[in-house]
């Protein structure tokens, strides 16, 4: 661990007792005191420039999003011939006999939903093309005929679905556990290697948007295989949801796992249904451009074994997490929050569409959601939701004023992880376009602050990071901008430097 000195700055502490500061020592990688005299430490001058604690991201799946940084991104992608030339490009470069992975495309961005014809522009390849959501995959004829897909009421049972033409075609689409349980499996996997390399690419990413600690969902096998080997060359604090979550769980290794400051695991995250994109999120009414249906159960919630899961977790003295977009879903998972007892807890994921009779039950309870997924849902709200609903999209305002506990963070790769555009949804209540989209529901710049902050690393079960004040971590990031003061419809900030522990592990100062 490392010692510094910061002086000459405007140090936005995170602790309500005390919120700013001018100065502020570390030794030994641990906060010493603040606005006091240097000592014998290396001294940081900052001229002035804003601090915070370092940031962190409530949910993220850090290996996915390594892996994403080299796959092809379909992100802002707008029309076929645009989606069509990407694939033309990334299909020139790959080795012959490599898979064409894609992500990030988005029915809001292209105006329609494509299909298998918008893959054939790739010749004799398997083609993969990941809903921006990752909740659903456009795949060519190519991967269709490697699935050994079973029929649609079974698949449905187990909570997937093939889209199909009115010929009874399928259009390509794989849905939920169509995607998940049947073309995962099928997609090779990178060696040992490459998924570390990735794994690190993945840190380095993060330490450049001025995080310094992560809440990440990943297997179990990804933690034992991929992650611990590598923990020597980690800087960055990883707090790690376990996605395993079939019954009877096995946590049993859990008891020789060896947790760090840096490495920890904190919990289990199950899912209860799927996303508005793919309109598979679960609600109390139907969706009202898809008016027969109301959405998918998934999994545990579908065979009705989450107490049964909830309580095995909580006997481990690990937290639950569930994923929970619709309303229905978020009103089940706030009865899985009513039933956590003594220190073990239910976090709730996302909780994007809540109905005004759950408001009240929010309080106290803990939410980790995704300012930017607000934003860009927000495009297809109206049309996904109707106008009687679309105010129900995470009204921030309401859950603050209910006493919800916010801890913010991105889902990358399903949304970027630069904590900033997140900001600016939370503080503007615009869409992605721009377009205010309920902004009576936006919230103020220092609660979004907490979010990132404090709220966050309550999520990830800690009290030393996420706020300056004595014997907390030395994680801090100077900003180039005075995040409390910023115009937020204006250029976003960014991280000037990235220090964890005393320690500078990123420093951009002359970057432009």
């Amino acid at each position: 661990m490392s010692s510094l000195h910061v002086t000459n700055a405007r140090i936005w502490t995170g602790d309500h007792s005390r919120p700013f500061a001018s100065s502020m020592t570390i030794r030994d990688g641990l906060i010493e005191s603040l606005d006091t005299a240097p000592g014998d430490e290396p001294v940081l001058e900052c001229n002035g420039d804003f601090i915070t604690p370092g940031f962190i991201d409530a949910h993220v799946h850090l290996l996915l999003g390594g892996e994403s940084l080299t796959q092809l991104d379909l992100a802002g992608v707008k029309t076929r011939g645009e989606f069509e030339s990407a694939l033309s490009r990334a299909d020139d470069a790959l080795p012959p006999d490599r898979w064409l992975i894609a992500h990030g495309w988005s029915d809001a961005d292209l105006g329609t939903t494509p299909d298998l014809h918008w893959l054939e522009c790739v010749q004799g390849r398997s083609v993969a093309c990941w809903r921006s959501d990752l909740h659903a995959a456009l795949v060519n004829d190519r991967v269709l005929s490697k699935l050994d897909l079973p029929g649609p009421e079974e698949l449905a049972a187990a909570g997937g679905h093939v889209e199909l033409q009115e010929n009874g075609e399928p259009t390509g689409m794989l849905l939920e556990q169509a995607a998940w349980g049947y073309l995962v499996p099928a997609i090779p996997s990178l060696s040992v290697e490459a998924q570390q390399d990735a794994l690190l690419l993945a840190q380095e990413h993060c330490l450049r948007l001025g995080l310094t600690t992560v809440r990440s969902m990943e297997y179990g096998h990804v933690l034992r295989d991929i992650i611990e080997p590598v923990r020597d060359r980690l800087a960055l604090r990883i707090a790690v949801v376990l996605l395993d979550r079939t019954l009877p769980l096995d946590l049993s290794w859990l008891t020789s796992f060896e947790e760090n400051d840096r490495l920890q695991v904190i919990g289990c995250k199950s899912f209860l249904d799927g996303t508005v994109g793919s309109r598979t999120a679960r609600l109390l009414e139907h969706w009202a451009d898809k008016t027969d249906s109301r959405g998918m159960w998934l999994e545990l919630a579908a065979e009705g074994r989450l107490e049964e899961w909830q309580q095995l977790v909580h006997a481990a003295g690990l937290d639950t997490s569930v994923h929970a977009i619709g309303d229905e879903a978020v009103s089940l998972a706030l009865d899985l929050h009513a039933r956590s007892e003594g220190e073990q807890r239910c976090v709730i994921e996302h909780a994007q569409i809540v109905r005004d009779e759950d408001l009240q039950r929010t309080a106290g309870a803990l939410l980790s959601m995704q300012p930017l997924h607000r934003a860009e849902d927000a495009r297809v709200a109206l049309d996904a939701l109707g106008p009687g609903r679309t105010r129900r999209m995470l009204p921030l305002k309401h859950l603050q004023e209910a006493g919800a506990r916010f801890a913010f963070g991105s889902d990358w790769p399903v949304a970027r992880c630069d904590p900033m555009p997140g900001i600016h949804a939370a503080v503007t209540g615009e869409d992605v376009n721009g377009i205010p989209f309920h902004p009576d529901q936006a919230i103020d710049v220092e609660t979004t602050l907490h979010g990132w902050t404090s709220g966050a690393a309550l999520a990830c079960n800690r009290r030393d990071v996420g706020i300056l004040r004595p014997q907390a971590c030395g994680d801090f990031v100077r900003w180039s901008s005075d995040l409390l003061l910023h115009d937020w419809k204006s250029t976003l900030p960014r991280a000037l430097m990235t220090v964890l522990g005393g320690k500078v592990v990123y420093d951009g100062m002359n970057d432009e």
